[in-house]
């Protein structure tokens, strides 16, 4: 049989009928995907809250009664200026005949009462349930960062589990558990349970994202890649989108974990639709593989001619020497690649620099964009309003790489886009808070992911081919490291607001001016060894 990519380049198209159905089914199944990555800024949101006092009224349909406040509560000064009701103190008992100013200097104690929230915006989240607010605070960072936990973990079961048992069965049944676990999660009785279910939802979503990204890459040519990487992503969005709807009409947070796991079930119907990859099926069942194919063919409207599947070299002797000796090679190449370690790209010093910088964009990339992404309640205005257009911005950010790569190389984009991006996130530290600084917020998250996408495909092409996959690997660990770490960098906040913004706006100018370090790749015969890969952009 020819290899697959030649059959796709000479008959069935890199691109045809087949590939778009299945880049459908992935894309769809993609939009779940930014459901749970993003459903913490609602599940998670932190309202307005006081100490509870026991026999007075302080809150009417969800609004407070300044009177009662004004009795029950201290001022305490506020980061932007002026002052405002504390959050984690209430007054003695003799708070009566003090004014609140009075009472800001002294006799208070914590809230040994319990807390009342302010409903407006949420009816219930797992803050205002299992009050994770003042000295617990930290556990709702902890929430969020254990997810990301789950996803790295996922990241390493399913993509070995892809490998031994398929990637269609991989992509079933990461699907499966999202759901599963998702709908236990709506019904958590302690935040124990919350987080534990929560991993299992964040390694099963990493499961659909690198799976479904293998999968489409695996079933287009190789001039196609670049197009549909770029494509899949967008339905993350999408679902962004969609999540800041449903967030609106759902306020109660055990509700909506619900509402955004039964999705899953419209993807029952995968199991007859997702096919297997068909270089996966090459390496372990050549009949089924010739089937698929046969397959593609058929919607592909082509048809193939019987050398495709030749075993007899009489029909394609040139095609079968050529084979041969790139499967020759092929070995050969397989066994030096499996005595290579992620030593051996640190061992000389181009490739460790290049390599450390690339881990570094890396990290940077994950711990600045969900630092914004799953932080948008800092912002003033609408929370469903700016995650929808927080959300909406990243759409034009993916499509844009479809051009700019082209046009500009690999290089320029990430350097801009990081650039643009640090710079947008220290203005923001310096706005007072109101439209101009959701704006530039929202510039800034269009920045970071256009950033984040286009770091992908360079790193592709900038290790060497006998280390590629192992620096492919430690620059995702880097990035799901940053993406771990994001949610306690807000805690920075309670020291000084803006500080968090300021660290994000450093690190991605830093980043940005590094990436000017490393070479251009477009265009460029890739580097095959360790060799190569020391002296490639040298000159």
């Amino acid at each position: 049989m020819l290899p697959f990519d030649e059959i796709l380049t000479r008959y069935l198209g890199e691109l045809g009928w087949y590939q778009w159905w299945v880049l459908f089914l992935m894309c769809y199944a993609e939009m779940p995907v930014g459901f749970h990555q993003l459903v913490a800024n609602f599940l998670a949101a932190s309202p307005s809250h006081h100490c509870s006092v026991p026999g007075l009224q302080t809150w009417r349909e969800c609004r407070p009664i300044p009177a009662a406040l004004n009795m029950s509560v201290p001022w305490t000064a506020l980061d932007g200026g002026g002052s405002g009701y504390s959050q984690c103190l209430s007054s003695t008992e003799f708070w009566q005949t003090h004014s609140p100013e009075s009472l800001s200097a002294g006799g208070t104690l914590s809230c040994d009462r319990g807390w009342e929230y302010d409903c407006e915006t949420f009816t219930s989240t797992i803050v205002t349930e299992w009050d994770l607010v003042c000295s617990n605070k930290g556990v709702r960072q902890l929430t969020t960062s254990l997810y990301m936990v789950g996803v790295a973990l996922g990241a390493l079961g399913f993509g070995d589990l892809s490998d031994r048992i398929g990637r269609r069965w991989a992509y079933l049944l990461s699907l499966a558990i999202q759901f599963a676990f998702g709908a236990a999660t709506a019904f958590s009785p302690n935040v124990v349970l919350f987080i534990i279910f929560r991993m299992f939802v964040g390694a099963a979503t990493s499961g659909v994202v690198n799976t479904s990204a293998v999968m489409v890459a695996e079933f287009v040519g190789p001039s196609e890649r670049v197009k549909v990487g770029v494509l899949r992503p967008v339905f993350f969005s999408v679902g962004a989108m969609i999540l800041a709807g449903i967030a609106f009409g759902v306020r109660d947070w055990r509700a909506l974990q619900l509402a955004i796991s039964l999705p899953n079930l419209l993807f029952i119907p995968f199991y007859w639709w997702c096919p297997e990859s068909p270089r996966w099926l090459l390496s372990r069942d050549k009949e089924k593989a010739k089937a698929l194919i046969q397959k593609m063919a058929k919607m592909n409207r082509v048809d193939l001619p019987d050398h495709v599947f030749a075993d007899d070299p009489t029909e394609a002797d040139d095609t079968r020497t050529e084979t041969d000796e790139k499967k020759k090679d092929g070995k050969e190449k397989e066994e030096t690649h499996r005595s290579y370690t992620f030593l051996d790209i640190l061992r000389t010093p181009n490739t460790r620099k290049r390599s450390l910088i690339i881990f570094f964009i890396w990290f940077t990339n994950n711990i600045v964009y969900y630092g914004i992404a799953l932080n948008i309640t800092d912002l003033s205005g609408s929370v469903y309003a700016n995650s929808l257009l927080g959300a909406a911005v990243e759409v034009p950010a993916y499509l844009t790489l479809l051009f700019l790569q082209e046009r500009f190389g690999r290089k320029l984009p990430v350097f801009a886009y990081l650039l643009l991006t640090g710079i947008g996130l220290i203005i923001t530290a310096a706005l007072p808070a109101g439209p101009g600084r959701v704006a530039v917020a929202m510039i800034s998250r269009f920045c970071i992911t256009g950033g984040f996408q286009s770091t992908m495909i360079y790193t592709v092409e900038l290790f060497p081919t006998v280390t590629r996959n192992i620096g492919m690997g430690f620059s995702s660990t880097a990035g799901r490291i940053g993406s771990i770490v994001s949610p306690f960098v807000w805690l920075l906040a309670d020291l000084w607001r803006p500080a968090p913004y300021i660290l994000f706006g450093v690190m991605t100018v830093l980043a940005g001016l590094l990436c000017m370090l490393l070479p251009e790749t477009k265009g460029q015969q890739l580097p095959q060894t360790l060799e190569d890969g020391e002296e490639f952009g040298k000159g």
